[in-house]
């Protein structure tokens, strides 16, 4: 048993060595590491007590690092964390960030899609915005973010809301 604790923490140590995990993520490894369930848990508590994981700060970090790096908008953002298995409490925190600084990643978004695919080829301007309108959809931005920010650079929309 207190083999498979020790066992337990230094595969967990040396997976959180590498980039800041969730916990749900540590429980993952270790449960792919044929750890038992009571070594995964004190596991996790030694870890928590010791304050190597904290799902918030995770979060945190993570929304943080995927917004500005990647430009994501608050919904994808908010699914990648569901996937790493952080609570809708933590989610709902971190996830009340302003419209403004989600509009101004959209804008410098909407800017470098312009910049290295947008305007180019055989599409009409119609067809353009419809781009536009996907790309900024896939980042997970909302559809009122999205039209704000292409009113912004291509006037009044005629958008069907129901993209």
């Amino acid at each position: 048993m207190n083999n498979d604790i020790h066992a337990a923490k230094t595969i967990a140590l040396k997976y959180l060595s590498r980039a800041p995990r969730s916990i749900r993520e540590v429980e993952l490894k270790l449960k792919g590491k044929d750890i038992g369930k009571d070594a995964i848990k004190k596991t996790i508590n030694c870890l928590l007590e010791l304050g190597y994981l904290n799902d918030e700060v995770f979060a945190k970090q993570r929304a943080d690092s995927k917004i500005k790096s990647r430009l994501w908008g608050r919904n994808r953002v908010i699914h990648d964390l569901k996937q790493k298995g952080i609570s809708e409490e933590i989610i709902k925190r971190i996830s009340n960030n302003e419209d403004a600084s989600e509009f101004n990643t959209a804008e410098i978004a909407i800017k470098k899609w312009i910049k290295s695919k947008g305007q180019g080829g055989k599409r009409t301007w119609g067809q353009e915005r419809q781009k536009a309108f996907r790309h900024l959809q896939a980042k997970g931005f909302s559809t009122s973010i999205i039209i704000s920010v292409m009113k912004e650079y291509w006037g009044e929309l005629e958008i069907d809301e129901s993209q």
